[in-house]
């Protein structure tokens, strides 16, 4: 079988990640004789059009970003069929998902310098009037070896604020998990600070090896605990933890999101400080 070659210039080697709405392929640049990453969209939803909007959306988001820790767009296309694709650079490591699986806990001070990273490409995200929308352990890639080893991606679902809203109604976007009780309930604007909010959700769950909200067997239950901020204490279910790491944990995952930081520079600032006061 002769390779798949998109553009005259993208040989698809192998499929290296599967979602709801496409594949992403390990392809070779003919041209500059790279590795690249390609995204394509899954066929039977190429016809859709609010689809490919979205899928146009992530590629024109992402090529606005510059930031070291927001993955590179590197090209855009379609095939012979009329199919999107979107060629990004190669990621080669592991998500922050798989580094809490595997270890359980992350230890703090190791753990920092991700979440700091991490805050830095959302301020700059931010900057541009875009939210993420699905921040989570499984779109965050820890690099092998890089000058910056973190990257975010998967922006599928990013919003461009004052544009579009993060929720419809009766539909929530998004990994339930993660998702602040404003984005529950849907009894305010979702804004930036959704990103802020799952951000603590990840910090707790790598320094704990858990999420702070219980999955259960009905929905609502896990909706109810969100929005009421039902949960344990970081420094109650892991007593080691410095209590001044726990206290900025927990304070990013406060159900009413005025008493949150409300910038990713704010969030950064205090989790710093409060990483430093640990080590007094």
């Amino acid at each position: 079988m002769s390779p798949v070659v998109l553009g005259q210039r993208y040989e698809l080697l192998r499929e290296i990640a599967s979602g709801a709405m496409g594949a992403v392929f390990e392809a070779r640049d003919q041209q500059l004789g790279v590795s690249v990453a390609v995204k394509m969209l899954r066929p039977e939803l190429a016809a859709d059009g609010a689809i490919r909007r979205r899928f146009h959306r992530e590629s024109s988001i992402l090529r606005a970003i510059e930031h070291p820790a927001v993955v590179r767009v590197l090209d855009v296309g379609k095939d012979e069929d009329d199919r999107a694709y979107t060629v990004m650079e190669l990621l080669r490591g592991e998500t922050l998902e798989a580094r809490i699986q595997r270890e359980g806990r992350i230890d703090a001070k190791h753990l920092l310098p991700i979440l700091l990273t991490i805050a830095d490409a959302l301020a700059a995200v931010h900057a541009q009037g875009v939210v993420h929308g699905d921040l989570k352990p499984a779109n965050v890639i820890l690099l092998d070896a890089s000058e910056c080893p973190v990257r975010l991606v998967d922006f599928g679902l990013s919003k461009v604020e004052g544009l579009d809203r993060l929720t419809r109604t009766g539909e929530l976007a998004g990994t339930p998990i993660y998702m602040a009780p404003e984005l529950v309930t849907g009894g305010a604007e979702p804004d930036a600070r959704i990103d802020l909010y799952a951000l603590g959700v990840i910090a707790y769950e790598a320094l704990s090896g858990a999420t702070p909200f219980a999955m259960h067997k009905h929905p609502g239950q896990l909706m109810f605990d969100i929005v009421m901020g039902k949960t344990t204490p970081l420094d109650v279910r892991v007593p080691e933890i410095p209590k001044s790491i726990a206290d900025a944990v927990m304070q990013a995952i406060r159900p009413a999101r005025e008493e949150r930081p409300n910038s990713a520079t704010l969030l950064r600032a205090q989790w710093a400080r409060a990483w430093q006061m640990s080590q007094r």
